[in-house]
């Protein structure tokens, strides 16, 4: 077995991420007590947390969760597919799912590639070792899925930086997290996308007030968070002034796109966890499902791929979110059909988590882009349909 550890240099397998994915399959299979921690159903969801955040940690020591990012940046180098192969290995081992990590592959990538370097050199080590967690602030009660219409005002300040007033909502992880990536409007409202910039935000900061919103399901993984004057300095900029926009897009390419083979991993996970619960009456319903993990699989690696090579998804994504949205509705389907207890009955930890992963599946066409919105992409920018 090729043990790595953080203190391995640059990374020996930075550029065979066959081998790579060979020696992680070999640890894990020895089973990590912060992996046993994590695999295990825990209805509480602040449990969750802390038990993934101490594997992040693990995982991080040990080298593991360092390939895939920039050395510059404290990474051990290669490319997003060894980050995906590290998360199909954990789930193929027993974790349930990513938890508030899947920033990670939603917000990461562009803050590398768009954010202050010297920013993202002391930031990045702290966010890949479960330190310190990100959140999304890009919805408002008035502008959900038209970004363009954000209130979000970020003024100059004499001397540099900016101060940012606002509210966002359905602010992802936010009361875990340290740090906000926030789009907020340094134009005119009329500019509408023109006139938005992005800005990382300390949660921790004077001004800044977090209230946490629970779901239907019972987690707290969205919250309102409203700024009043918060000062920003300049490094904490990501992109140019007026480039928010380009921000976004990057972002969304991502969690519309690549997010799918990250995402489904755990879906498939979730299908494994459950076949005892299976009979006769849900053989079609888990027939349809995992026909449609095998699609997003196909289709995801497909992006993952091509963001190896550094080419753009762009409207493509759109495909993949669809995709995506269906396996995972039609998994949870599948386990409402084949567990008695899932709306009622005994709410032991393994019950409370599948009710929960239900009840999450029921928003799936509207977070990330509505439903709605991807066929209107797929529509005028693929089909170029009037």
């Amino acid at each position: 077995m090729l043990h790595i550890t953080a203190s391995s240099g640059s990374g020996p397998l930075r550029d065979d991420a066959c081998s790579y994915a060979a020696a992680l399959d070999d640890w894990l299979a020895t089973r990590p007590a912060a992996l046993e921690a994590a695999s295990r159903p825990i209805a509480a969801y602040d449990q969750r947390v802390a038990v993934t955040s101490a594997l992040m940690g693990v995982l991080y020591d040990e080298g593991w969760a360092r390939y895939g990012w920039p050395e510059q940046l404290g990474g051990f180098g290669g490319d997003i597919v060894h980050r995906a192969v590290m998360w199909d290995a954990l789930a193929r081992h027993g974790l349930p799912a990513m938890a508030l990590y899947e920033h990670l592959e939603v917000l990461l990538p562009t803050l590398v590639a768009l954010g202050n370097p010297t920013f993202m050199a002391e930031a990045l080590p702290r966010f890949l070792r479960g330190e310190q967690v990100w959140s999304q602030g890009f919805s408002e009660p008035e502008a959900g899925s038209d970004l363009a219409s954000a209130r979000t005002r970020a003024v100059e300040r004499d001397g540099g930086g900016y101060a940012i007033t606002g509210r966002k909502i359905w602010t992802s992880w936010a009361r875990y997290a340290r740090w906000c990536l926030v789009l907020a409007r340094t134009g005119t409202t009329e500019s509408r996308h023109r006139g938005l910039s992005a800005f990382i935000v300390d949660l921790q900061d004077p001004g800044v007030e977090v209230r946490a919103i629970e779901q239907a399901n019972g987690t707290d993984e969205l919250a309102e968070v409203t700024f009043d004057e918060v000062l920003v300095g300049p490094e904490r900029l990501v992109g140019e002034i007026g480039g928010g926009w380009r921000v976004a897009m990057h972002i969304l390419a991502h969690e519309r796109g690549t997010f799918g083979w990250f995402r489904h991993n755990f879906l498939t996970r979730e299908v494994l966890d459950n076949l005892s619960l299976g009979g006769p009456a849900g053989d079609t319903l888990l027939g349809n499902a995992l026909l449609d993990l095998a699609a997003v699989r196909a289709s995801s690696f497909g992006g993952v791929r091509a963001h190896a090579a550094d080419t753009v998804l762009g409207p493509r994504a759109a495909f993949v979110k669809l995709m995506l949205a269906a396996s995972e509705q039609a998994v949870n389907d599948w386990v409402l059909a084949s567990d008695p207890d899932l709306a009622v009955g005994v709410q032991d930890d393994h019950v409370a988590v599948n009710r929960q992963d239900y009840l999450f599946s029921r928003i799936v066409t509207v977070y990330g882009g509505s439903q709605q919105m991807q066929l209107d992409t797929i529509a005028k920018q693929i089909l170029r349909l009037p």
